[in-house]
């Protein structure tokens, strides 16, 4: 079996690498509570996540992993004190959510009775996720923003790749890391790479809860995804 290989991802890479994402991301609880039509979730992800490359591209800091030379996964890190922005993405994320108003107009039932039923909870998410991430995020570090690998090359190693690739650049400038996720099942298996839980939110309104983990740089993970 062939190891994964690890690359920076360019421009001409943004729309594979957006549908990939867009797949790696399909299960996530919180979108599926929101947008429960399928093709209107994939639509929208696809949407963002190009919109997220546009931005990160030109700081070097998405990552893609091969097998055999096929996309299998896309990793997009910021780095410390950098947050990407971009007027070309912002537009075009604009013209895109536009293109799919009508589709849109017929979600919004689904999602105006989510955003309503939990409601209550929104201020006390946002106050725990503000604390946590201060401190995830205290000095200089890198951020995992986003990371996935195709459904149908998962247990190949390519996330492992992709945590390494800029784990270990961490790890030699005495960095650290952060991310936060919404699937629970997710923060085991960072732990396994030296990502600690600083802040946990539980039923975080529709979504399962809320992690905000910090990995401290240590001598490799050596860990296995």
């Amino acid at each position: 079996m062939h190891r994964p290989t690890v690359r920076l991802l360019g421009e001409d890479d943004i729309p594979a690498a957006a549908a990939l994402l867009a797949r790696g991301f399909a299960e996530e609880p919180g979108n599926r509570a929101m947008f429960p039509d399928p093709e209107l979730r994939e639509r929208l992800a696809v949407l963002v996540f190009t919109h997220q490359l546009r931005a990160t591209v030109p700081y070097a800091t998405a990552f893609g992993a091969e097998l055999d030379s096929e996309l299998g996964g896309a990793a997009l890190w910021h780095a410390p004190k950098v947050t990407p922005t971009s007027v070309r993405a912002q537009f075009e994320l604009l013209a895109g959510v536009a293109r799919q108003a009508p589709r849109l107009v017929r979600g919004l039932p689904d999602l105006g009775a989510v955003m309503l039923r939990h409601a209550a909870a929104v201020p006390r998410v946002v106050a725990g996720r503000h604390r946590a991430v201060t401190t995830a995020s205290a000095g200089p570090t890198w951020h995992l923003a986003f990371l996935a690998t195709d459904p149908q090359l998962r247990g190949r190693g390519l996330a492992r790749c992709l945590l390494d690739h800029v784990l270990d650049r961490c790890d030699q400038d005495g960095l650290a890391a952060w991310l936060e996720t919404t699937d629970p099942v997710n923060p085991p298996l960072y732990e396994r790479f030296g990502f600690r839980t600083v802040g946990h939110i539980d039923r975080a309104g529709w979504i399962p809860g809320l992690w905000v983990m910090r990995r401290d740089p240590a001598g490799g993970s050596g860990a296995q995804l």
